[in-house]
C-alpha cells in the first residue's frame, strides 16, 4: 500500500477510503468502483463516496478519469500517475511433464511497466512462473516469468497455459479434426506432445516473457511466437 503523505491532514474516513483504494489497486491491478468503495464503507450514498474522492483529489493523492467506472488513479509524491501495474504471480506451470499442480496462489506479486501489457486490461493478466525447458524454442526457459492473458480466445499455434488433469503446462496449441495437441517447442526428443480429446482447460494465452526472473537483474525480451 502506498504511504499516505505527511501534511495531507486526512480525516479518518478519507484515510480509510485512500487505504482501501491503494490496497484494491495493489491486489487486483485495477481501481475500485464507487459502488465497491461504498460497500466497503457500509454507506448507501454514492455521493458520500464521491465527496471523499474529491477530497483526495484536491490533496493530490489521486486523479479520476472521466466516464470510467474504474477511473481512479493513484498519484506519486510529485503528483504524477505512476506508469506501473502490479500483477499476481500464479504459482508455476510445467514446460516439461505434468508435474506442477494448477493452483492459483496470489501470495506473490510483481510490479511492471504498463507497456508490458500492450494496452490489455490488467485484470485479465497474470504472471506465471515457467518450470522446465520443453518450450525453449519459443523463448520460454525454466525460471522465466510468463505474462499470460486469461482468455478462451485461442488460435492455432498460440502458446498457452493449459490445465490437464489438475496439472498446469505451457505448450503450443494445435487443432486437428478430432483432437487438440499441446505441443512442446523444443528439438529435444524427450519432450512429447500431449494429445487431448477433451477434459482439459485453457487458462490463458502467453503474451510476453520476462527472462531470468529471480536473478540479480531482470531482462525483458519481447515475446515472438515460433511457428
Amino acid at each position: 500500500m502506498q504511504n499516505i503523505q505527511l501534511g495531507k491532514n486526512l480525516t479518518a474516513k478519507q484515510r480509510r477510503v485512500y487505504s482501501f483504494v491503494c490496497d484494491f489497486i495493489e491486489s487486483r491491478g485495477i481501481s475500485p468502483t464507487v459502488t465497491e468503495i461504498a460497500q466497503h464503507l457500509g454507506v448507501s450514498s454514492l455521493r458520500t463516496v464521491t465527496q471523499y474522492l474529491e477530497s483526495l483529489q484536491r490533496k493530490n493523492l489521486i486523479t479520476r478519469l472521466k466516464h470510467q467506472s474504474r477511473g481512479i488513479r493513484l498519484l506519486n509524491q510529485a503528483g504524477v500517475v505512476p506508469q506501473t501495474i502490479t500483477l499476481p504471480v500464479v504459482s508455476s506451470a510445467g514446460c516439461d511433464n505434468l508435474s506442477v499442480f494448477a493452483e492459483e496462489n496470489y501470495d506473490e506479486y510483481i510490479t511492471l511497466d504498463k507497456d508490458f501489457l500492450g494496452g490489455k486490461n490488467p485484470s485479465d493478466m497474470v504472471a506465471v512462473k515457467a518450470v522446465g525447458d520443453s518450450m525453449v524454442d519459443a523463448g520460454i526457459s525454466s525460471g522465466d516469468l510468463v505474462l499470460t492473458e486469461k482468455t478462451f480466445d485461442i488460435a492455432e499455434k498460440d502458446n498457452v497455459v493449459a490445465v490437464v488433469d489438475g496439472m498446469a503446462v505451457i505448450k503450443q496449441i494445435r487443432f486437428t479434426p478430432n483432437a487438440i495437441i499441446l505441443h512442446p517447442m523444443s528439438h529435444d526428443p524427450q519432450y512429447r506432445p500431449i494429445i487431448m480429446k477433451k477434459d482439459f482447460q485453457v487458462f490463458g494465452k502467453v503474451i510476453d516473457v520476462i527472462k531470468g526472473f529471480g536473478g540479480e537483474e531482470l531482462v525483458y525480451e519481447k515475446y515472438d511466437r515460433i511457428f
